[in-house]
């Protein structure tokens, strides 16, 4: 009888975890390609998000896209996750957005820096869930506008933790910080949506605000077991 699991179809492929993708790619399996793909078409509306938060410009986002997963696709072989595959990927679709818009910087007129840079602030990509049917653009758009008038660090670690779903540990460790750091952060962005009455009438009609136990509440990750030999997906930014 034939070995299906080394060559599996696509369907199956679909239903593997990332960490056995990895291990299909890392041993240059028949289905390796396949198991590439599988991986960008799970992960690659995140890395969009993401990219968008720091450039704001479709094509660009989409040229961050290929950046990423090419970045991704020169680990192997012998690339082992030791993280969650988006918190890995997240700094780095981050620097490359960071290095595009700092590029297009250079090119435009010390007039019009200032006007760039506001632009390209990092943009909400949020959709609170459970959404109520009966929410106004107007609403929507006070949110964001509350949001974005955070400022970036904090803005950021409100988007990963709630938008990104990522626990402190993985927002600590893709930003390359202590999570006592992310724990501040959070709660004092939390303090200033807080204190916000177009925070509070958002969530009236939702779930209660995120309270500081809950946000701050430290969900460990499971560890991955490291492969002697390969190499670690410990978190850095590529190189610019």
């Amino acid at each position: 009888m034939p070995d299906r699991t080394a060559n599996p179809s696509s369907t199956t492929l679909t239903a593997l975890s990332d960490e056995a993708l990895i291990d299909l790619i890392n041993q240059r399996s028949p289905s390796a390609e396949r198991a590439f793909e599988t991986l960008y078409l799970r992960h690659r509306d995140f890395v969009i998000r993401v990219a968008m938060r720091y450039c704001q410009d479709e094509n660009d986002a989409l040229d961050c896209v290929q950046e990423t997963f090419a970045y991704l696709l020169r680990k192997f072989p012998g690339f082992v996750l030791t993280c969650r595959l988006t918190t890995f990927l997240f700094p780095v679709v981050k620097h490359q957005a960071i290095a595009k818009q700092r590029v297009k910087r250079k090119a435009v007129s010390a007039s019009a820096l200032s006007s760039a840079e506001n632009d390209n602030a990092d943009m909400l990509d949020a959709r609170p869930a459970p959404a109520s049917s009966a929410m106004t653009d107007t609403r929507l758009s006070d949110l964001h506008r509350v949001v974005e008038g955070l400022s970036p660090v904090h803005r950021e670690v409100v988007i990963m933790r709630f938008v990104d779903d990522l626990s402190l540990e993985e927002i600590a460790l893709a930003l390359q910080v202590p999570v006592g750091t992310i724990k501040s952060r959070l709660h004092n962005a939390l303090h200033a949506l807080r204190a916000d009455p177009r925070i509070r009438s958002f969530f009236r009609d939702q779930a209660n605000f995120p309270d500081d136990d809950h946000a701050t509440h430290q969900t460990p990750t499971a560890a991955h077991p490291s492969h002697h030999g390969r190499a670690s997906s410990a978190v850095r930014p590529p190189p610019a």
